[in-house]
């Protein structure tokens, strides 16, 4: 090689050099935030739906849950939530707990829409538990497809991604076993009264949710089908999560699907509609998802 050419070559590699990825350098990640401005993100499992008394019962809420003079007086549980677990291990300092989700929110049509809402609480730590109601259609026809669920799952990432602060946490948590928390429920009475499998058989009508899992007239084929699409979009929120993580060296994602694993017993479920997480319910997710968090070395409840 002449000497011209050894000169053009060099140059050529140090400019690719300086063109590269971060990650050919190995670039560090932001520094992590203190958790102390909590957004969550979600659907009626983070409400916590019917977890103790009827509609939604934010005091029990595994994210956003609080345990304050009032709640102690009337016998309320303590799930000893996220909320708390921040206040306990960083400080009071600082602290805000903003609630996005709502009951009926699915991928499909709400969550970009909560990721805006979250992005202008400036918060530095988000929890994301959606696609319960993507899996729990009233028919078939209603759950969306692997394609649409991602688009819009990678929507919503985006605007946290630019609009979250430099060092914040994105904590997103895999959907519920929707099969094993029906199977769960086993022989309990709705308030002691009412069948639960008389309930459920409500979905035939479209009053009570998730046909796609309750509806008695499916077939055990049925249901595994709608467990498979429950696995499935577990799979692409575990996928798409870790793909964020590896190209956004400003922010912090985290994946968990130990919720999924988890074998909910009768006790876990609602005495009042027999299918949402009761309060014990809510506090076992939360000791699941930050034992299994970003925030786990910190372990004050």
């Amino acid at each position: 090689m002449d000497r011209n050419r050894f000169y053009l070559v060099s140059f050529l590699v140090i400019i690719s050099l300086l063109l590269a990825t971060p990650e050919v350098f190995g670039e560090s990640k932001a520094n992590q935030l203190k958790p102390k401005r909590l957004s969550s993100i979600g659907d009626s499992m983070t409400e916590a739906i019917d977890a103790e008394l009827p509609a939604a019962n934010h005091w029990a809420s595994w994210a956003n849950g609080y345990h304050g003079f009032w709640e102690w007086l009337l016998g309320l549980t303590d799930v000893c939530s996220h909320n708390q677990r921040i206040t306990k291990n960083f400080g009071s300092s600082g602290r805000a707990n903003y609630m996005e989700a709502k009951s009926g929110a699915d991928m499909e049509t709400d969550f970009v829409g909560q990721t805006l809402r979250s992005v202008s609480r400036t918060p530095t730590y988000v929890t994301v538990l959606m696609g319960h109601n993507d899996v729990c259609g009233d028919t078939f026809a209603d759950i969306p497809t692997d394609a649409v669920f991602e688009a819009k799952f990678r929507e919503g990432l985006t605007h946290l991604r630019n609009g979250l602060p430099k060092g914040a946490t994105i904590y997103v948590v895999g959907i519920v076993d929707i099969y094993r928390l029906r199977e769960a429920a086993g022989d309990k009475k709705a308030l002691g009264i009412v069948d639960c499998k008389v309930l459920w058989a409500t979905s035939l009508l479209r009053l009570f949710p998730c046909g796609t899992m309750l509806n008695p007239l499916l077939t055990e084929a049925q249901r595994q089908y709608t467990r498979d699409r429950n696995m499935g979009f577990n799979a692409i929120l575990k996928r798409v999560t870790e793909k964020y993580n590896a190209d956004d060296p400003d922010h912090h994602y985290v994946y968990t699907d130990e919720v999924f694993n988890f074998k909910f017993g009768e006790f876990h479920v609602s005495d009042i509609d027999c299918f949402h997480p009761s309060a014990p319910g809510q506090k076992e997710l939360s000791e699941i998802t930050w034992t299994n968090g970003p925030f786990k070395a910190y372990m004050k409840k």
